[in-house]
């Protein structure tokens, strides 16, 4: 397969919009999203990938796309349903293998898809992918985008492992980042982020769709929740990093 740098260096840099006040990172443009910046340094060695996350989330369908990307195998544990949801279709058609946990509360997913990875000896991927080795070239793609757009006195997201605000503070050291918590709340611990990251509550559960409209495609689940807060609390000049449609 292609080294990890080399198929970080091939994709699409980061396209910047203009909608309204805000300057907007479509990653929505991304196959799979900004996840695809770093993921293929986290998958360097291993011969099947493993992860257990909601139906609702980007991450399983990014490593779904990784793993036909690079040949990997992906075996993706979720809480079992009727009814697949749309991104889990799509990860299926990226050849990934789906398994349904039941009862389906995160914790058991998480468990199984660690047993499962423990008895094969698959990789496996944490929440959120947060992990040491995708902070550089995370934060390499949003310093190429302040260097495109310069200066902004905040930047908006959605924080649900966390590392994306993490990684949106170190490369805006200058700027206040706003995250909108979504997610597991026990983990969101102001500390961990950066001095300059500021959280903010979030009235939705990850499950709960948020209606706002938004001029771009703009997840539900994660990313127009952030959208919806940062248009009535944004002030001066304001980047808003788009993860996924």
């Amino acid at each position: 397969m292609p080294a990890a740098a080399e198929l970080v260096r091939n994709l699409p840099a980061p396209v910047v919009e203009t909608h309204g006040r805000f300057l907007v990172v479509r990653d929505d443009l991304l196959y799979g999203g900004s996840k695809m910046r770093f993921l293929p340094f986290l998958v360097e060695d291993a011969e099947e990938l493993v992860f257990g996350g909601p139906a609702e989330g980007g991450a399983p369908l990014a490593l779904a796309i990784i793993g036909r990307m690079t040949g990997r195998r992906v075996s993706l544990f979720y809480a079992r349903r009727s009814r697949l949801h749309p991104r889990q279709v799509l990860a299926r058609e990226n050849g990934a293998r789906l398994i349904g946990v039941a009862p389906g509360y995160m914790t058991n997913v998480q468990a199984k898809a660690r047993a499962y990875a423990a008895a094969t000896g698959a990789s496996f991927l944490p929440l959120g992918f947060d992990m040491p080795a995708a902070e550089q070239p995370f934060v390499a793609a949003m310093r190429r985008v302040r260097r495109e757009v310069g200066e902004v006195d905040q930047v908006w997201c959605c924080a649900g492992s966390g590392m994306l605000a993490r990684c949106l503070g170190r490369a805006f050291p200058d700027a206040v980042v706003h995250a909108v918590a979504v997610g597991l709340a026990s983990r969101h611990e102001a500390q961990a982020f950066g001095a300059n990251v500021k959280l903010h509550a979030c009235a939705y559960r990850f499950d709960q769709q948020c209606r706002a409209a938004a001029p771009f495609p703009c997840c539900p689940n994660y990313d127009r929740k952030a959208w919806d807060v940062a248009q009535r609390e944004a002030k001066g000049r304001a980047l808003f990093w788009n993860v996924m449609g």
